[in-house]
Order: structure tokens, then sequence, then C-alpha cells
């Protein structure tokens, strides 16, 4: 026949077939236990009250199956018996630990039949206990989704600015003499420069021809690099624009500081 435990008048449990859960519509709520968990809380319910040692455990549970476990093994069953008793609403713990010699059940325990399993299971559709966890579960997928939403659109932010760094690493930049400006032509030599200043610029070429002849060609093009801070200036001396891949340029660092009324 059948062995059926009610414990506490709370809770309902059926060795043969590894089944807890609440008395209060069973078996609707039940779970099925794992094996070792299943034998260990049989059996402590079997010896109820009194102390089964680790090694009596050990045999009946692990070694008669040819398996050798160690102690963080039954330890952890042990937890896991507590937890599902809990979970099924036994607000107690049956379960005790002694110190030094093992596990015991102080439970109030009784054999019952099926028919009253199934009496007793009508009593209500649904336990406190029960209601409180599938709420829990509820609130946990409703903050798990909202954790999922934040982190797709960090990704999306994330992806979207990655995508701006590399376009403007990667777009072509303009040259840099493309920004220069016209000061007009001397000798049909057309001087651009980085100032903005066409007055200063010709003056700035004319103060360093007489430090350096600057042969230019007509047709032919002066870049003039102007220093803001005084350091030196720098003339690209070409036979025409830049842009032109047939260009021939020579270079000229003045390296003395220019003065406005030279």
């Amino acid at each position: 026949m059948n062995k059926i435990y009610l414990i506490n008048e709370t809770v309902l449990f059926e060795p043969d077939r590894r089944r807890l859960g609440a008395a209060s519509g069973y078996p609707q709520w039940a779970v099925t236990l794992h094996g070792p968990v299943s034998e260990c809380l049989n059996l402590l319910l079997e010896h109820n009250g009194e102390v089964l040692s680790q090694r009596f455990l050990f045999a009946a549970v692990w070694e008669k199956q040819g398996a050798v476990v160690t102690t963080n093994a039954l330890y952890q069953t042990i937890a896991s018996i507590r937890k599902a008793l809990k979970t099924a609403g036994l607000q107690e713990n049956i379960v005790q630990t002694v110190p030094k010699e093992g596990f015991k059940s102080v439970a109030r325990i009784r054999g019952v039949s099926p028919e009253e399993m199934m009496a007793s299971s009508t009593v209500a559709v649904l336990s406190p206990p029960v209601i409180q966890e599938e709420s829990g579960r509820v609130k946990k997928r409703t903050d798990c989704a909202l954790t999922m939403k934040i982190a797709y659109c960090l990704a999306a932010l994330l992806f979207i600015g990655a995508c701006f760094v590399l376009y403007n690493e990667l777009k072509t930049p303009a040259p840099v003499y493309a920004r220069y400006q016209s000061a007009g032509k001397i000798n049909g030599c057309e001087i651009l420069s980085s100032l903005r200043d066409n007055n200063k610029s010709r003056q700035l070429f004319n103060a360093l021809s007489k430090r350096y002849p600057l042969t230019c060609a007509p047709g032919g093009v002066v870049y003039i690099s102007f220093n803001q801070l005084q350091l030196g200036n720098v003339v690209l001396v070409c036979d025409r624009r830049v842009e032109n891949s047939q260009a021939n340029c020579h270079s000229i660092f003045y390296s003395e500081r220019f003065q406005d009324d030279e």
C-alpha cells in the first residue's frame, strides 16, 4: 500500500512517488523530489525523534547504490529537504542538526490513506504560501523583463556611438592646405597663407624673401604656414597646387622670429 505522511497537519509526502506538497489543494502544487532528497526525508520520518548519524545516511541512501559522496553532498541534501518543506508551506524547521551526531526529525506526523489525503486536499484550492510564491515569481519575471529592456537600450546606444566614432575615423579628412586663405599674386605667383589677413600674409612673404630668396615662377604657388607662437615659419613652394598629383614642391623653414616692422 502506498505510504503517505501528513506532516504537522500541513504537508503531504508520498515516498513511493517522491512527491511533496501542501495538503490544501494536493497534489495540484506538489513537487517531485530528487532521489536522495526523498530517501533522506523518508528515513528521517520513519525514525522520527531519533538521531540518524551521517554514517547511517551514507550507507542507506548512497552506498547501497554503489555511490560514494562527500559530507558536503549530505549537507546539500538536508538543505534541499528544508527548502522543499518550507516551499510547501511548513514554517517550522522539523529537520534538526545534532552537532557531532547527525540529524533528526521532530515533526508531528501521521499516516493517512488515499481517501483522507483527497479529503484534506479539498479544504482549499490554494494556500497562502503558494500565493506568495507565485506573486514573487511574477515580480521576478517583471523585474527581469525590465532589466532586459534596459540592457537592450544600452547596447543599442553603444552600437550607435561606435558607428559614429568609426565613421569619423574612416571618412577622408580635408587637405590641410585646402583651408589656406589666398593673399593674391606676387609676380604671377599665387600666395596662400594660414593667416586670414591678406596684407599681413603679403608682408610676411616679402619679409621672408629678404632672408632667403623664394623662387616662385609665374603659375606657381607658395603656401605660408604662420606659427602663432612665433617660433618659426614654414614655406612650401610648388610649381602648381598641391591637390595636383604632378605638383613638384620644396619647403623652407625659417626658424627666426618674424617682426611686423621688418
